[in-house]
């Protein structure tokens, strides 16, 4: 009789469901997002053509106009890199703490080289829609018991299932995400001596934990976010403060430091779970400072079409003019290789003495031609001819052209070059159309300083109690 998988307990099962859920809601987001992060670095021919054009020995060129294009509204983000700032909101609030928080928050993004992570994540949100990066705290050093924050970023975006249902921009309504990573079993033994795992069978046990979270080589460990909820009175004070009904001091208290209830209301008491997990328990588990779930998207263009999410960046809709561009290209560079080279129109016995050197002629350069200026009636002979091979057709390289304008138009990028002059320009004009292509994908840039800015609250919520 086979073994029955072990059971696992509620936090891994909450974590198994949970990737499962959001792997069904993002499904079409993750393989269109995968499809144009391998187009942009290149992969942008069909599988079948290149099959196809393999097996007849036909050339494939990639002429990748997409990336340079990318690369454009990456570095102008890295150029003027958003940076985050506190500011005093009321009357409890000075100009003197705000700067002392500032500097907690600069100081732990160059600590942690945020800018790494906020580039990474501008990147991918660029190339495909969204990219991440996430909020941690951790001991200093191995003998401190002093902690500090840190910004790590998120290498891989497809290992981040975040919550189908968060619909802000900067993701601050999330309330479950999960961080997925692979452990060879070997390390993960003897990290979690002792800790469960279910022997891998070839083909699946029928358990679907076997088959998304198990290999025969390694382990899927997952750090499972959530946010608990649990229903409070709010209390006010009579000085403005206020406080959960279950933490309110004894009435002798209050009036001992002069305050007096003043009102409440229900409420909810919000924290933050997380835990470190395998398909089958619960390494291990913590709360987390704060209200927030520090995992941090950065969005392309978000939009829900016909009800569902769809999420991109500037590659996917550049697909089909970078490949007219390609195939064109391809076109151009076939037509030349299979035209016949130049050939020698030599009149008969002009080449008399000479007949090697010009049928090497089209293959060896050679630095004179010699022939015979009479034949043998004593008639002159004209010297031979080159004829020039049939140029590509012109229809060929217009089609060119027009595909890489239309990549200019998909893209809202135009070279001012380009652009139709009417009499000199000041500098201001000139600056100003180049700006119109910042302009055109500003929204990049907007979405990544909303993604800081949420980021700088969850400073703000940890620095108290880290």
């Amino acid at each position: 009789m086979a073994d029955a998988p072990p059971k696992a307990d509620s936090r891994s099962d909450e974590a198994v469901e949970f990737m499962r859920l959001a792997n069904e809601a993002e499904s079409f987001n993750r393989s269109e997002a995968l499809e144009d992060l391998k187009f942009r670095y290149g992969d942008q021919w069909p599988a079948q053509m290149i099959a196809s054009r393999t097996l007849e020995d036909a050339p494939i060129q990639v002429i990748n106009e997409t990336d340079s294009y990318c690369r454009q509204v990456v570095n102008h983000i890295r150029q003027q890199r958003p940076r985050g700032k506190a500011h005093p909101v009321n009357n409890t609030a000075d100009v003197k703490t705000a700067k002392v928080i500032t500097g907690i928050g600069r100081h732990i993004e160059v600590h942690s080289d945020a800018a790494n992570a906020y580039d990474l994540a501008a990147e991918f949100a660029v190339t495909m829609g969204v990219g991440y990066w996430r909020v941690r705290h951790d001991y200093i050093a191995d003998d401190s018991f002093d902690q500090d924050i840190y910004v790590d970023q998120v290498n891989n975006p497809f290992c981040v299932y975040f919550d189908p249902a968060s619909v802000l921009p900067d993701g601050s309504d999330q309330e479950r995400s999960l961080i997925t990573d692979t452990m060879r079993k070997v390390a993960f033994r003897k990290a979690y001596p002792g800790a469960v795992e279910q022997p891998f069978r070839e083909g699946g046990s029928g358990d679907t934990r076997s088959m998304d979270w198990l290999t025969k080589e390694d382990i899927r460990l997952a750090e499972y976010f959530s946010v608990e909820k649990q229903r409070a009175d709010l209390v006010m004070l009579s000085h403005g403060g206020v406080v959960y009904g279950d933490e309110l001091p004894d009435a002798e208290i209050l009036r001992a430091a002069g305050l007096s209830i003043t009102g409440s209301r229900p409420s909810w008491k919000r924290s933050v779970k997380w835990s470190k997990v395998t398909a089958f328990e619960t390494l291990e588990e913590k709360t987390l400072p704060g209200r927030w779930i520090p995992v941090i998207p950065v969005y392309g263009v978000d939009v829900i079409i016909d009800g569902k999410r769809r999420k991109f960046g500037m590659v996917r809709f550049a697909r089909d003019p970078q490949r007219i561009i390609n195939y064109t290209q391809t076109s151009i560079v076939e037509y030349n290789a299979m035209a016949p080279k130049a050939k020698w129109l030599v009149a008969e016995g002009a080449d008399e003495g000479h007949e090697n050197e010009y049928a090497q002629a089209n293959i060896r350069r050679f630095p004179v031609l010699r022939y015979k200026t009479t034949g043998a009636d004593g008639k002159d002979i004209p010297p031979p001819q080159r004829i020039s091979p049939e140029p590509a057709p012109p229809g060929m390289m217009e089609l060119g052209m027009l595909a890489s304008q239309n990549l200019q138009r998909v893209l809202g990028m135009f070279d001012p070059v380009n652009l139709k002059h009417t009499g000199p320009k000041s500098g201001e004009a000139v600056r100003q159309e180049t700006m119109q292509s910042e302009q055109s994908n500003y929204h990049f840039y907007d979405n990544l300083c909303r993604s800081i800015n949420h980021t700088w609250r969850i400073f703000l919520n940890w620095t108290p109690v880290i």
